[in-house]
């Protein structure tokens, strides 16, 4: 009713207002009003076009369309739901560092710790918060040479966030190892730091085909997402003392160096298991997309012990 109102409003000092003009000034009159047909099919043809595009709208989409529609609608769902899963659960994720210990050059039997810009880098990992103590878990094979270090040459450097999402670095104190498992607990001072550690879940209820996400640092990338699913139940990898790690999970979410250590992920963002191990392509490096995680429940038996009493007698060096 606001168009056709609209359309006649323009039309009605055409048709009403302009005085009836003599014969003399027929042709002024004509002049003046060239455009009046074609204003008048102008106004009909766009009231016909809202007319049409009105019904357009208010026909019912076909079943295709819907579903296309609908697709769309579940797809942006699924990646804002894995967009916050990572957002809350970062944090929690530390990246290692194994540095290196040099001489000093005035002092020969002095050890220094150099800059982390000039450190020889031995190796990279990472961990998560276990909780609000400062303990980090990771693999023994991530700070093996740490926990083997005769000479103190070693040194291991954490870097993590706090609640606020501020970063900061720590020197981590081995707590206790356990090669067996390839697993290690850390300890980073966090006096007056506030940090958030993980959610533990349960690998024991773990379907092969459900969705699994693993953050870590490859190749010292930090904060990185990579998303899978758990393609095998009840593995067996080796362990750092050449024994057999049993009930491990094996995922294609990718895990490549500097991921060790890492948490993997539910979608519900608990964590099932620890990434650990890759099988790769011979010379590559790279992953082949058969990986292996600990799984969450051999963790939560291992950790504990290690906070109370440390590394057992028969690991210690």
């Amino acid at each position: 009713m606001k168009v056709v109102g609209c359309c006649l409003s323009i039309l009605s000092p055409i048709s009403s207002n302009h005085p009836p003009s003599s014969p003399s000034s027929s042709s002024s009159s004509s002049s003046s009003f060239p455009l009046h047909p074609i204003t008048k099919r102008r106004s009909i043809l766009f009231t016909a076009s809202i007319v049409v595009a009105s019904y357009l709208q208010l026909c019912p989409k076909s079943p295709s369309q819907s579903a296309i529609a609908q697709q769309l609608d579940e797809t942006q769902q699924e990646e804002d739901r894995v967009v916050r899963l990572f957002e809350e659960t970062s944090p929690s994720v530390v990246f290692i560092k194994d540095l290196e210990i040099i001489n000093n050059p005035n002092n020969t039997d002095e050890v220094v710790m150099v800059d982390d810009e000039k450190a020889k880098v031995e190796g990279t990992g990472s961990g998560f918060i276990w909780d609000t103590f400062g303990h980090i878990v990771t693999n023994y094979h991530v700070v093996e040479k740490l926990a083997t270090d005769q000479n103190g040459r070693q040194r291991c450097k954490i870097f993590l966030v706090d609640k606020n999402g501020n970063s900061l670095s720590r020197d981590g104190k081995i707590v206790g190892v356990d090669p067996s498992c390839d697993l290690a607990v850390l300890k980073v001072d966090i006096e007056g730091i506030e940090v958030k550690p993980v959610d533990i879940g349960s690998a024991q209820k773990l379907n092969v085909g459900q969705s699994c996400y693993a953050i870590g640092n490859p190749y010292g990338y930090e904060n990185t997402l990579t998303t899978g699913v758990v393609s095998g139940l009840g593995r067996e990898i080796p362990s750092p003392n050449g024994g057999a790690i049993r009930g491990a999970i094996q995922t294609d979410a990718a895990i490549n160096s500097g991921n060790s250590g890492g948490p993997l992920l539910d979608s519900h963002g608990h964590v099932i298991g620890v990434n650990t191990a890759t099988f790769t392509r011979k010379g590559s490096g790279m992953s082949s997309g058969v990986n292996f995680a600990i799984p969450i429940d051999t963790v939560v038996k291992t950790v504990p012990y290690l906070i109370v009493y440390g590394t057992a007698y028969r690991d210690r060096f």
